[in-house]
């Protein structure tokens, strides 16, 4: 299993209770039509914070949150 690091949310809990679970996870993998991009950096934006607050259900659980990203394909 190829490995990386990410954020964790198990459960939506407020942020000052620090629900979000540092650990390794398995990489994803490029489907066909698909490219898969390093990380280099993600940006948090309110939306995930309303994610992470569980004011908004999330799609799947558990959930990393970010989607703003800059990277290498």
């Amino acid at each position: 299993m190829i490995a990386m690091k990410a954020c964790l949310l198990r459960a939506p809990a407020r942020v000052e209770t620090n629900p979000l679970e540092m650990m390794e996870v398995a990489a994803p993998e490029a489907a066909d039509g698909e490219v898969l991009v390093r990380v280099r950096a993600c940006g948090v934006c309110r939306t995930d914070l309303h994610v992470i607050e569980g004011e908004l259900p999330p799609r799947k659980s558990p959930v990393i949150p970010g989607h703003q990203v800059v990277g290498v394909v």
